[in-house]
C-alpha cells in the first residue's frame, strides 16, 4: 500500500517512505505555509502516498492527531498522524 521509493533504479527495489519521510512529505503538503495541516491539505499527501481513499485517511488523520480539536495538525501533532499514517500502512521502521 502505498507510494514507494526506488532505492536502486538497476535492481527496482523499493520501500515505503520511514517515518522521517512521511513527517516531510506531510510537511511539504503545508501549501500555504501556516505550519497547520487542514483535512483537505491531509488529503493531497494522502493521495499522494497511494491512498484509494485520501478522503478518508484526511479525516481518521485528523481525528487521531489533532489533540486539541481545532481542525488542524500542528507541530506538536504531527507525530501522532505518523502514527496513523504508519498503523495505516503507509510506512516502514526506519
Amino acid at each position: 500500500m502505498g507510494r514507494a521509493i526506488v532505492l536502486d533504479s538497476l535492481d527496482h527495489k523499493t520501500l515505503p517512505p520511514t517515518e522521517d519521510q512521511l513527517r516531510q512529505i506531510f510537511k511539504k503538503y503545508d501549501t500555504n505555509n501556516d505550519n497547520l495541516l487542514c483535512r483537505e491539505e491531509l488529503k493531497k499527501a494522502f493521495d499522494y502516498l497511494g491512498s484509494i481513499i485520501p478522503g478518508i485517511r484526511a479525516k481518521r488523520g485528523l481525528h487521531h492527531a489533532d489533540a486539541n480539536k481545532d481542525g488542524f495538525v500542528n507541530e506538536r501533532e504531527m507525530d501522532e498522524l505518523v502514527k496513523y499514517a504508519v498503523r495505516a500502512g503507509f510506512s516502514v521502521k526506519a
